[in-house]
């Protein structure tokens, strides 16, 4: 595959969106990566909702552009001597095992370097590997509980977890960032050197503009629906045909010609709204304005008025309606690929960043289970078929 990072091979050993996520980035910027299976498939091929082919459809989406293959190297020796001998002809490993398994099955930065002094390896644990913590194992829903984001999130009835699991994801496009940054360090110096990435610092990241509010103006969030607290009006609005939109009525030059717009110069030059913050004070009195707008008018009406103030605004589509929006058609953010065994084809993230000068795009669909067997083993290592067999027969590949 063309792109910057034609000429490097990663070893993804990833479960479960952090690594697997980190993984497709980089393969989509040109790596050739080598997704890692047990025999049979791991867990987060299986996990959920599944496709016609029987794969996860997160699965599907963080595996494409990969290639795959089997290997036991958690349980069997000589498939560890295996993943050896794939190091030594790699540039980078990434993956996500606790810190305990990683030490048990001698996976650690130290071991790989060893056999490769310049790889660049990258793990991703939970909590990381110090500190009190290091012995939990966790997920993306633990983090934004223990990061605040649950506390800060939802109606003021209950904390609320947002669904989309962008802990996950964030953590996995650190990760990637960090592989790229040691390989162009490695590129002038020849020197390898591990990456550490950890979710709940990707949660503490985020949530680190509230962590100080509160740590140094003991100012508490509350809970406050779909309004953002402390400037707007921006808030969802219920419109005359039933739909929701989404409005971000910020900065005072927005508020301003809104406010001209629906004919409340009033409110526009009233003191008490003068900025975001007095209207976050005010919001009772503005926030009613806002809404008794949107309630006259249709959706379509909603978003064709803001296009032309402008303020920025979007309808809260539905989940069977985003695909089928112009502009993620334009800018073909989704790409079909084919599912293994013939069995039709499957929407799937296009490439998320567009390079000028190397451009990428989706070249191959998500692997089937050991779909690269033969070409990993036999062209790489040199392996014969005879003795590919064999492995087979003894459950190492």
């Amino acid at each position: 595959m063309a792109g910057p990072l034609a000429g490097i091979r990663v070893l993804d050993l990833g479960r479960f969106i952090a690594v697997p996520f980190c993984g497709m980035l980089l393969a989509d910027l040109g790596a050739e990566v080598i997704r890692i299976e047990k025999p049979g498939g791991t867990e987060d091929r299986f996990m959920g909702f599944l496709t016609p082919a029987g794969t996860s459809y997160s699965f599907a989406n963080q595996n494409r552009n990969k290639k795959g293959i089997t290997l036991n190297f958690e349980r069997s020796e000589k498939g560890r001597q295996i993943l050896f001998e794939l190091v030594r002809r790699s540039d980078a490993v990434i993956h996500n095992f606790s810190p305990e398994a990683a030490r048990g099955l001698n996976l650690t930065y130290e071991h790989f370097k060893a056999i490769r002094p310049d790889i660049i390896y990258a793990q991703v644990s939970a909590f990381g590997y110090s500190g009190p913590y290091q012995h939990r194992i966790g997920f993306d829903q633990i983090i934004k509980a223990m990061s605040g984001a649950m506390a800060v999130s939802g109606f003021p009835d209950v904390p609320t977890k947002e669904q989309v699991p962008h802990v996950d994801y964030l953590t996995a496009t650190f990760t990637a960032v960090g592989v790229i940054a040691a390989l162009y360090h490695r590129q002038k110096t020849g020197e390898g050197q591990m990456v550490d990435a950890t979710l709940l610092q990707t949660g503490v990241t985020y949530m680190a503009p509230y962590l100080g509010e509160w740590e140094l103006g003991k100012m508490r969030r509350i809970r406050n629906g779909n309004r953002t607290q402390f400037i707007g009006p921006s808030d969802s609005y219920r419109t005359k045909d039933g739909r929701w939109v989404m409005l971000a009525i910020i900065t005072n030059s927005i508020w301003r010609r809104f406010a001209k717009h629906i004919g409340r110069e009033d409110l526009a030059n009233d003191p008490k709204y003068k900025d975001d913050y007095a209207r976050w004070q005010n919001r009772d009195v503005i926030d009613k304005a806002v809404a008794d707008w949107v309630a006259a008018h249709t959706a379509e009406e909603i978003i064709a008025q803001a296009e032309k103030i402008p303020i920025p605004a979007g309808i809260c589509y539905e989940q069977m309606e985003v695909a089928n929006d112009p502009q993620v058609k334009a800018g073909e953010m989704l790409t079909q690929v084919a599912l293994p065994g013939g069995s039709g084809t499957m929407p799937v993230t296009n490439v998320p960043v567009h390079l000028s000068a190397t451009p990428t795009k989706v070249e191959r669909s998500f692997p089937a289970v050991g779909e690269h067997n033969q070409e990993i083993y036999g062209k790489l290592l040199g392996f014969t078929d005879k003795y590919l067999k064999e492995l087979e027969k003894e459950g190492v590949i």
